[in-house]
């Protein structure tokens, strides 16, 4: 037992020196991050030095990219001056905002992975898998080794403190310590380590490894691969585009089958070499649905930030694809390249901010629409007065502007102000109710009568209310939900009000209430006119225990009569 501890501690040590030997700039960068996090944590330095300190495993991946193109030669000079930058940004006051903008995502999470994956230049591309396994498997037991050791020296702290006894804050401090030291020092050295341990030595899977893609994964792929073949018999047989989800759909088992395709080189046994030496010939008309529901998608609603990072990493899917068409150009270090190209296109070319992509085609969208709709007028802005004679015929492009004008409101406040309006919510608001929840949630409750006539009476600006004297609680601000406070709703031809959590639920027929208001004016089926003169009584409505005063109420009328379509409680009275 001694001997294999010896023998461990010994692994260690050795494997410890050699990574201070090999990667000097890499640990300077190590030992840089951790002792900073140990200042902010004894100092009293503000927390958003941290921001400062995750320049450090940065950096160090930079210096560990650098150190494997650059070797030996004359290029190695610049791996020992790749760590200068690091002094001015540290003292730069953008850096936490440059961290959390699309560069700094974009640099962090894509760019350095797959320069880390492209360093070692393998071309060959059982190569290159082997070292891309090599990085995965080290970083993975990296982060177990060190955090289950980490696991159980705070066990035995806590523990020991308190069987013993032991109080004050240097317990917790020494648990800290531990956390700091094990996360940014111990992680990124057991990394390297075992990195540098296995790098040429080659990936070999398991029995494990066999059974899961052979038994398992790959027939599951084959089986989705029918089912969009099946799909795509169904599309061409009826001539039709394809539904605008088929393409994350298709993205998604194209880089699930790729990556599947890159891990047979782990395999003792490949048992389907015929599916994956052919798939790029049996993926192109996959690849074909792919961009004809992504062009349906985007000419139907315009191009939104996602959209545009789908346009991108599905254009990167087809290159792989008609890459792996030729056994010379078939290559992953090719497409990690390109995939490098085309993340740092998007992060650092302005004219090719996915946001800024996606604005302008959401205010082309809003401007299609508008004009359809007549509402854009010789100065550019909207007239939303005209809404009120809008018809179900209307209901898509009043849903597009809605959408499109949702989105430019919550993402650029200065290019919606040149719509002048004054909030997107006012779109929907000027719509007859029977239009409105369409618009605004993009589905409607209710069946419309093709011919019917929909028409809405609005509550008069400073209407006067007698009689409440007589009423001892006045619920405002009525919300249209299903939550604990104030609310209430419409739905089955049925009025649902609810004062409160623990309060009971009044329920009033849609029936009874257009016949109770249609009784103050005298008429079975009055026309918008007649309504609108006597609005002060007919959006009153009074039943014990409580008064309902509505600020809208939508009627629908038809050869079958006048019928309740919608209503907007304003407040109610209760005794």
């Amino acid at each position: 037992m001694k001997k294999k501890i010896r023998y461990w501690m010994r692994w260690l040590l050795d494997g410890a020196v050699q990574v201070l030997r090999g990667y000097p700039v890499e640990m300077a960068m190590v030992l840089y991050g951790c002792v900073g996090c140990l200042l902010v944590y004894e100092t009293d330095w503000p927390e958003s030095c941290n921001v400062k300190f995750i320049l450090s495993p940065v950096f160090a991946a930079v210096a560990l990219v650098v150190n494997n193109l650059a070797e030996r030669g004359a290029w190695r000079k610049l791996y020992w001056v790749c760590w200068l930058p690091i002094v001015p940004l540290s003292f730069w006051g953008g850096l936490e905002g440059w961290f959390a903008s699309l560069q700094g995502r974009v640099t962090c999470l894509l760019l350095l992975p797959l320069a880390v994956l492209a360093c070692r230049r393998g071309v060959r591309n059982e190569r290159f898998v082997c070292e891309a396994v090599v990085w995965l498997r080290s970083g993975v037991l990296a982060v177990l080794f060190a955090n289950v050791a980490l696991g159980l020296f705070c066990a035995i702290l806590y523990s020991t403190a308190y069987i013993f006894g032991f109080d004050g804050r240097w317990v917790e401090h020494v648990a800290v310590y531990a956390v700091i030291l094990c996360e940014t020092l111990a992680v990124p050295v057991l990394f390297l380590m075992m990195a540098d341990r296995w790098r040429g030595a080659g990936c070999r899977g398991s029995r494990i490894v066999d059974v899961l893609l052979n038994y398992i994964v790959t027939p599951a792929l084959l089986i989705y691969t029918a089912i969009l073949y099946l799909y795509l018999a169904k599309i061409l047989a009826a001539w039709s585009l394809p539904q605008g989800g088929v393409a994350y759909l298709v993205f998604g088992f194209s880089i699930f089958a790729l990556a599947v395709k890159a891990l047979q080189y782990l395999l003792q046994k490949r048992m389907y070499d015929w599916f994956f030496d052919r798939f790029s010939l049996v993926s192109l008309p996959l690849q074909a649905l792919f961009w004809a529901g992504v062009l349906e998608r985007t000419g139907e609603y315009g191009l939104t930030e996602a959209r545009v990072w789908l346009l991108v990493c599905g254009g990167l899917m087809t290159l792989c694809v008609l890459l792996f068409l030729s056994r010379r150009a078939g290559r992953y270090l090719y497409v990690c390249l390109a995939a490098m190209a085309a993340f740092a296109a998007i992060a650092y070319v302005p004219s090719l901010n996915p946001e800024k992509i996606a604005l302008h085609s959401q205010g082309r969208r809003a401007v299609r629409a508008a004009d359809r709709l007549g509402l854009y007028g010789a100065d550019g802005r909207l007239q939303l007065d005209l809404l009120a004679s809008a018809d179900t015929a209307q209901l898509a492009d009043v849903r597009n502007l809605y959408e499109s004008l949702a989105y430019i409101a919550a993402r650029d406040s200065a290019a919606f102000a040149r719509f002048g309006i004054g909030k997107a919510g006012d779109i929907p608001d000027r719509l007859p109710g029977h239009l409105r929840e369409y618009v605004r949630y993009g589905r409607t409750y209710r069946e419309y009568t093709a011919g019917a006539d929909y028409f809405s009476v609005v509550a008069p600006e400073g209407r006067r209310i007698d009689g409440i004297g007589q009423f001892g609680t006045l619920y405002t601000n009525m919300s249209y939900s299903y939550g604990e406070d104030a609310h209430y709703s419409f739905r089955d031809d049925t009025l649902r009000i609810r004062l409160g959590a623990g309060q009971p639920e009044f329920t009033v027929p849609g029936a009874l209430l257009l016949e109770r208001q249609l009784q103050k004016i005298g008429a079975e089926a009055p026309d918008e006119a007649t309504l609108q003169e006597a609005a002060s009584d007919v959006l009153v409505y009074d039943e014990e225990p409580m008064r309902i005063l509505f600020s809208r109420m939508s009627f629908r009328s038809d050869a079958d009569g006048t019928t309740l379509d919608d209503v907007t409680v304003d407040a109610v009275l209760v005794r």
